[in-house]
């Protein structure tokens, strides 16, 4: 796939002398899951490895997401071995929550209910999620620490390896592979240009890099996330029990379907998902209406609320008030990446430059499905894999490594066919509602031709 045309090919070598200090065979742009994720993985698949991480993150802002399933546990300990002791230690503090089951009122307007018993690896999570972020963050500083026998010159992978507190702001081609430059996010920072011969967009569902490279988003639907938080105030109640329900419930209604879970800190989170042009997306946008829709839509959700003396959230100061909203359609990038292999007289060795896309960037799930985050962790590890295999394989045999792209894509592929297949199955279970929302997914599902 060819660049835009503002972004063509440079003459300038990526391993001109004064760049060198700037230099990763591997850039990835975006530190949430899916970046941290092929990051970790790069390393267990090539201890040698050497990469920049770009995050501009704050893990100061909630943010929405907060479902990991039990089946996260061995990619967790694969990518790092620390990292999932530490989420069990966040639980056993009160930073993390656990699930203890499902709860749905989806077929019927009755709760039906599913328990992690029979799971092998146990119960889920409820996630303080940008603390979880941080977590990941956290893992791949230590992984970019040098060892503590290394003297104060520094030598090895280690030495080489970044995880960089900037802003994404521009690519463009060089010879032999990519010039990203990066704003600083601190006050005293400036702008920053590094070179690499791979990038990653972990960037989400703005597939900010993926974009400039020429790539295009495809959306199958237009759903919307509403959501807010909600304070319990039972503790100063004598009417009101304290909030002991760890189930994720989700209840469906006419324009669209609920979604609750507590969260850490005596918090609990409702959503409302429904399309862009339903006539509740407007009235969802302000708290008088996000709450009328709540219980006049609503029977479970609104009892869980009411059971513990939940209140709306106000925070203080000038943040953005809740409720917010957020995409939750069904996308994905088209291409998912792009490679060229060529012969580089320069540097007189075989030279493969490319990028790809992992997570939301590259695939978006509808919330319904729960599998976002692991998903997007899942590609992650896959990615940051075959690009460790791919990359130092270049060096001792060129012409023994196959398509990067392709196998990428290729996988990707049977994860979209499989939650195409599920999305399609569990839209079309509801057959209680014969309003435009429900006529709509199940019109979605159809045109996927699955």
């Amino acid at each position: 796939m060819s660049l835009k045309e503002s972004d063509s090919t440079e003459s300038e070598p990526i391993y001109d002398a004064k760049a060198t200090a700037h230099f990763y065979p591997v850039i990835i742009v975006g530190g949430g899951p899916a970046g941290c994720a092929t990051a970790l993985s790069l390393i267990r698949c090539n201890p040698d490895s050497k990469f920049l991480l770009l995050d501009d993150s704050d893990p100061e802002v909630f943010k929405i997401g907060e479902s990991l399933p039990p089946s996260a546990k061995p990619t967790l300990g694969y990518l790092s071995s620390a990292l999932l002791s530490r989420l069990q230690e966040d639980t056993s503090v009160g930073n993390h929550g656990l699930c203890t089951g499902n709860a749905s009122a989806w077929l019927s307007e009755h709760i039906e209910e599913t328990y992690p018993i029979m799971n092998p690896y146990g119960m889920g999570w409820h996630l303080d999620r940008a603390h979880f972020d941080e977590t990941l963050r956290d893992a791949v500083r230590d992984a970019c620490s040098p060892p503590a026998h290394v003297g104060d010159s520094g030598s090895g992978a280690a030495n080489s390896r970044k995880l960089e507190r900037g802003r994404f702001t521009g690519v463009r081609r060089i010879s032999g592979g990519w010039e990203v430059n990066v704003d600083g996010i601190e006050e005293s920072s400036i702008q920053k240009t590094f070179r690499a011969i791979w990038l990653v967009d972990a960037t989400g569902r703005k597939a900010s890099l993926a974009h400039k490279l020429g790539a295009n988003t495809t959306k199958l639907d237009s759903l919307l996330s509403f959501y807010a938080l909600f304070s319990s105030n039972a503790d100063h109640s004598p009417h009101h029990a304290p909030d002991r329900d760890r189930r994720t419930l989700i209840e469906a209604a006419s324009s669209g379907w609920w979604y609750t879970a507590q969260l850490p800190h005596a918090l609990r989170l409702v959503a409302y998902h429904t399309d862009a042009s339903d006539p509740s997306a407007r009235q969802a946008r302000t708290l008088d209406g996000f709450n009328e829709l709540l219980h006049a839509h609503t029977t479970h959700v609104a009892q869980a609320l009411q059971d513990s003396a939940y209140e709306p959230l106000v925070l203080p100061g000038r943040q953005a008030q809740f409720p917010r909203c957020t995409a939750a359609n069904s996308s994905f990038l088209e291409p998912c990446g792009a490679v060229q292999t060529y012969n580089d007289s320069e540097i007189g060795q075989r030279c493969s430059p490319g990028w790809c896309a992992v997570g939301d960037a590259a695939m978006a799930f509808d919330p319904l499905s729960s599998q976002g985050m692991i998903t997007a962790i899942e590609m992650g590890k896959y990615v940051g894999a075959i690009l460790g295999r791919h990359l130092s394989g270049s060096i001792k045999d060129p012409e023994s490594n196959p398509d990067v792209i392709d196998c990428i894509a290729r996988m990707y592929e049977k994860v979209r066919m499989k939650y195409q297949k599920a999305r399609r199955y569990y839209y079309g279970q509801v057959t209680r509602f014969e309003g435009e929302f429900w006529t709509r997914q199940r019109d979605v599902s159809i045109n996927q031709n699955i």
